[in-house]
Parts: structure tokens; C-alpha cells; sequence
């Protein structure tokens, strides 16, 4: 073959390769040949790594997912390329160790959004362990379980140390593309918070009549673990923005960018609808049976931003002993409970994304330093 033929074969396969990516509406989802992918399609590169967050799990449409809506609603394609690489169960050291990292760089991305951390255990155990036990109205196991993941200090020096690799890489990467901003997303708390489920305990306890000490017993705990629950969540996201701290400061700070989207879903929380069932004879009423059921109450938020999981039915055994009488039947249901963020919540995550402000609060959302014009506003996931 002549040097002249080779040479139109190789502008043959760019123009194809061109093509190809722009059918393909310029997302492109893996990482090989960026740059060839980036000179043909003419568009920046905004790469999204992380856990089981950015992959969008549970969802039933990766359109749904957050960086697809920021690409969507904020970014607009064509101008940018959207390369997202989050994975299930990806934690802090597997980023680093198993090629995501080293994938994001070689995809040199104009703006690079991270979500690690929840996967690492055992804070992992606050989406899992924590909340079957919640689920299963173990609410004194959930407090312990939350407990365990607060006090565990080799977690959350764990994650600082493996985000301070994962942003050395990223200082490097900046260092080659001058308009690279960086982002560290936090994590929502899906459940309810603590202040606000003292009603309802009220209200599912009392219409049991004769198991209304029992539940309230075992109700009364929900709060602790709720709260011990929020403050896991808490560390975890103050040891994200933490680890981000000696990188604001430097002279190039203003790459630097943590989300708080926590703050935004507290009013939409996860859905957690209860229904408790009693059957209860009273040999004093010469056996008279009585039927005793509580109305479903919604210890959760009615406008959830979660995607809704399976009906739990363990037995409330903690109804043991009825007074006066004998429990004879009894049944539960907890309903909506789920942990991972549905189309509404990748929604806010993306617009809070868009509007995140980093060393100066309120005056450097992260849309300018992109280089988009538009007004700033804190007025966002209505």
C-alpha cells in the first residue's frame, strides 16, 4: 500500500470515527481513544467516576442518571462529551487500584465529578446492615450498627488518605488541563430524621389497645437510631469536604469544588409506610377474640426522592406480651423504604452540582468556573 493511500485510509477511519460519535449524540461510555474521541467530536470532556450513585442503580433508565441530567440540562450536548464511568460497590482504594483513576486521566476531562465513600466499609453497613434493621423495627440494633460505623476511625482516616492520592492525580491532571474543575460530591441521608417521627409513633401505638405498651417500647427507640444514623452520614460527608480542604487552599483552589446535596433531600426522604395487625384473645372475656389494627402510618416523606424497595415482613415479636390477653396473631408491613436516590434525587444531585460554590460561598458556583454566564442561585431542586 503507497504512503498516499495510507494516509486517505487514515482520514477515511476519522471521519467515520466522527461520525460514529456524533450518531452515538456525543456521550460517549468507555474510556479507550479519548483523545481521538475528543478531536473528532470537538467537544470538552466531562468525566463522572464513582460508586453505585453515578452508575444509577436501581434506576430503569441511564438517562436518569446525574451526570446524564447535568450533561442534559446544564452542560448541553453537543458541546460537551459525557464519559461515565461509575460502577456498583466501587469504594475509595478500588478506585484507585483496579483502573478508574488511572482511566479518568487518560480521558483528560474538563471537568471531573467524584461520589465515593458510601461503598467503603463498613460505612456501607448505613445502606445495608443499618437499614434492614431499621426495616425490620431492630431499632436498638440499627443504633448500634450506626454507632459502630461513627466510632470506626480507621474508616474515615481511610478515606481521607485515599483521597489525597485520588486528588493528587487530580492536581496533576489540572496541571495539563488549565480549565479542569473538580468536584467531590457528598452523600444524602435517605432516612427520615429523628424530630420528625415522634407523632407517628403515637399514632401507629395507639389504635393496638392492648399492645400499645410494647409498641411504644420498641418505637421509642426509632429516633436514637436515627439520629446516630445522621451523624454517620455527617462524618462521612465532612470527611469528604475535609479532605478537599488542602487543595482549596492552594493558588488553584477554585478547581476545587465539594457538593453538598444532603441539605436538599432532607425534606424528601425516604417513604416509610408501617402497618401493625394484632389478633388478640382474652380468656378473662370468657375468650373473646379482638381484633386491634393500626392505620398505615408514613414515618417517612410523602415526596420521597428515593426509589422505593420491597415490602418488609418480619414479625413484630416485640408485641409480646399483650395486656391483658394473649396475642394470638400479629403481622407487619414497612413499605417504600429504599436507599438509592431515584430520577428526581440525580436531578437535585445535578443541579446542586451546577450551582456548588466552593472557597467563597455564594459567589463562585461551579457554572462559572466552567464559563457559563448565568446567574447564581441557591434556589434549586424545588
Amino acid at each position: 500500500m503507497t504512503r498516499r493511500r495510507r494516509a486517505t485510509r487514515r482520514l477515511l477511519l476519522g471521519v467515520v470515527t466522527a461520525a460514529a460519535v456524533t450518531a452515538a449524540g456525543l456521550v460517549v461510555g468507555g474510556p479507550a481513544t479519548t483523545d481521538h474521541a475528543e478531536a473528532a467530536a470537538g467537544c470538552r470532556i466531562y468525566v463522572a467516576s464513582g460508586d453505585d450513585v453515578v452508575n444509577g442503580k436501581e434506576l430503569d433508565d441511564n438517562a436518569k442518571r446525574f451526570p446524564e441530567q447535568l450533561l442534559e440540562d446544564h452542560l448541553k450536548s453537543p458541546g460537551w462529551c459525557l464519559y461515565n464511568q461509575g460502577k456498583n460497590g466501587v469504594t475509595t482504594a478500588s478506585y484507585i487500584s483496579s483502573g478508574p483513576m488511572s482511566s479518568a486521566y487518560n480521558m483528560r476531562p474538563d471537568l471531573h465529578t467524584l461520589t465515593l465513600g458510601e461503598q467503603n466499609k463498613p460505612a456501607v453497613d448505613l445502606i445495608d446492615s443499618c437499614f434492614s434493621k431499621v426495616k425490620d423495627h431492630d431499632f436498638a440494633g440499627a443504633t448500634a450498627c450506626a454507632t459502630a460505623v461513627l466510632a470506626n476511625t480507621s474508616l474515615w482516616s481511610g478515606i481521607k488518605s485515599n483521597n489525597t492520592t485520588i486528588l493528587a492525580t487530580e492536581k496533576i491532571m489540572a496541571s495539563q488541563r488549565p480549565g479542569l474543575v473538580i468536584a467531590l460530591t457528598g452523600y444524602p441521608n435517605p432516612y427520615p430524621r429523628a424530630e420528625d417521627v415522634v407523632d407517628e409513633i403515637v399514632q401507629l401505638c395507639v389504635p393496638l389497645i392492648d399492645t400499645i405498651p410494647t409498641c411504644t417500647a420498641r418505637w421509642a427507640q426509632l429516633p436514637a437510631a436515627l439520629l446516630a444514623i445522621d451523624q454517620a452520614f455527617t462524618k462521612l460527608n465532612t470527611t469528604i469536604k475535609e479532605s478537599l480542604a488542602p487543595y482549596q487552599a492552594g493558588p488553584n483552589g477554585w478547581r476545587y469544588v465539594f457538593v453538598d446535596v444532603n441539605p436538599k433531600f432532607e425534606d424528601h426522604c425516604m417513604t416509610m409506610k408501617v402497618q401493625i395487625k394484632t389478633k388478640v384473645e382474652h380468656p378473662e372475656l370468657s375468650g373473646q377474640v379482638h381484633q386491634h389494627d393500626s392505620p398505615t402510618v408514613n414515618f417517612g416523606c410523602s415526596e420521597e426522592w428515593w426509589v422505593e424497595g420491597s415490602t418488609g415482613r418480619a414479625l413484630p415479636t416485640y408485641l409480646i406480651p399483650a395486656t391483658p390477653g394473649v396475642l394470638i396473631d400479629f403481622s407487619q408491613t414497612t413499605e417504600g423504604m429504599g436507599v438509592m436516590p431515584n430520577a428526581d434525587g440525580h436531578q437535585c444531585i445535578a443541579d446542586a452540582i451546577w450551582e456548588a460554590d466552593t472557597i467563597d460561598p455564594g459567589t463562585t458556583p461551579l457554572k462559572w468556573k466552567l464559563g457559563y454566564g448565568e446567574a447564581s442561585t441557591t434556589d434549586y431542586c424545588q
